[in-house]
């Protein structure tokens, strides 16, 4: 096996179900081409030098090459750079920020975004999005109204009709 073979999925679910279907539980191995194995109750890790892919015990997934990292937890909660990112596709949600991005890509919906965001993405149509506070905002559509309830965001608009300002219904 090469150096390579942390970037070929179907490789490294080949050793993640080895390891498990042998209940390889609290050992740590080395493959030839140098990759490390750890398996343990929490999940299982295969690292190459600085590059590492890891699989929690919640079902979790993390890549990471050393210079930049990818995660998805559990929930469908993804992250890039070790911040979270919260995926919104259609229907009206309400949830706590959390301090994280959110990108939001729906039509005719209502979401209520509590407390802080990072950055929050508004991509559709007759959206209505309430946000608690957030470092910018992004809105490309048209006919959307988004409200924050406190902060001075940086907001880009690069749509039509779409209205962006303080109030709403989020609590910061």
């Amino acid at each position: 096996m090469t150096a390579s073979a942390l970037r070929t999925p179907a490789r490294l679910a080949a050793v993640l179900a080895t390891a498990a279907a042998f209940g390889l539980t609290g050992c740590s191995f080395s493959l030839p081409g140098g990759q490390d194995v750890s398996v343990d109750p929490d999940g299982v890790s295969v690292r190459d030098g600085e590059s590492e892919v890891s699989v929690d015990g919640e079902g979790g997934v993390s890549v990471d090459n050393g210079e930049g990292e990818v995660s998805v937890d559990g929930e469908g909660g993804v992250g890039v750079g070790g911040d979270e990112v919260l995926n919104v596709t259609g229907g009206d949600l309400t949830e706590d920020c959390e301090g994280r991005a959110v990108n939001i890509a729906s039509e005719d919906a209502v979401v209520v975004l509590n407390g802080s965001c990072t950055t929050v993405t508004v991509a559709g149509s007759n959206l209505t999005v309430h946000i608690g506070s957030a470092d910018s905002i992004h809105v490309i559509g048209a006919d959307n109204t988004v409200h924050y309830a406190s902060g001075e965001p940086e907001v880009t608009d690069l749509g039509g009709n779409n209205s962006v300002s303080s109030g709403g219904d989020a609590t910061p």
